[in-house]
């Protein structure tokens, strides 16, 4: 059974009475963060309450405001949390998919859910990257590339130093990747092409996301990430189908 299956079964197996019959413990959201963590390690408190924001939770409240859980709420979290990584489904059908189960379209969710197609490209690899901090030397050394090659990625705009002239393991795989495409034949101006398109590409997606952003509220940045992960993953997928099938009507295939 997936993980998904396991947790949506989870989600259905309380009597519909049993909350009435007796009160359900609950939990703070720093226990649920500790719970979650060990599989979710980038879960944050904002993330809990930017998907409460969205509707996709609703945490009981004490008189005081503070926000308390129960086990349903923490397997409901985890269901989306799941569904965002293993299926990078937007929150729009995740939610469509958690009223579903709530009326008891069971049948539906999981045939939804559970779906064995995998994409080609997760949001979790448009996370910001790790803070490494690594020198233009250090990035040449684990990317077992010429200095000369790094020196013309930063001059092409592939891999850019941060203020402090620093790079991240993100720029150690691009440089990796580049330098595969060269034993190709792939030149300065193939790259260069490539960079412009990514750049196109991200300014499309940006022009999405930003107005989000400034929207004003609390969770703003953080939907704005949320839609920027998720587009990101959809365009570099459809990118990806797109070289494959024009490719195969290249080569007559």
């Amino acid at each position: 059974m997936s993980a998904i299956r396991q947790t949506a079964a989870a989600l259905q197996t309380a009597p519909a009475g049993a909350k009435a019959a007796k009160p359900a413990k609950t939990m703070s959201i720093g226990v649920v963060l500790e719970r979650l963590r060990a599989e979710f390690p980038d879960v944050t408190v904002s993330k809990i309450r930017f998907l409460e924001s969205e509707g996709l939770i609703t945490p009981q409240r004490t008189a005081s405001g503070y926000r308390r859980f129960t086990e349903e709420d923490v397997e409901r979290l985890r269901y989306i949390l799941v569904t965002q990584r293993d299926n990078y489904l937007p929150l729009k059908v995740i939610r469509e998919q958690l009223e579903a189960m709530d009326s008891g379209h069971v049948t539906a969710l999981l045939s939804a859910a559970s779906s064995d197609a995998e994409p080609m490209i997760s949001p979790e690899n448009f996370r910001a990257p790790v803070a490494t901090h690594l020198t233009a030397t250090d990035v040449a050394e684990q990317a077992q590339a010429p200095q000369e090659a790094i020196d013309e990625y930063i001059s092409l705009g592939l891999i850019a130093p941060d203020a402090a002239g620093l790079f991240t393991a993100d720029d150690v795989r691009t440089a990796t990747t580049a330098l595969s495409l060269a034993e190709f034949g792939f030149d300065a101006r193939h790259l260069k092409t490539l960079r412009t398109a990514a750049a196109r590409q991200a300014d499309m997606i940006n022009q999405v996301a930003e107005p989000v952003a400034k929207s004003g509220k609390v969770t703003a940045k953080q939907k704005a990430e949320e839609i920027g992960q998720q587009m990101s993953a959809l365009v570099v997928s459809l990118h990806a189908s797109l070289v494959k099938n024009e490719l195969r009507r290249q080569l007559g295939n």
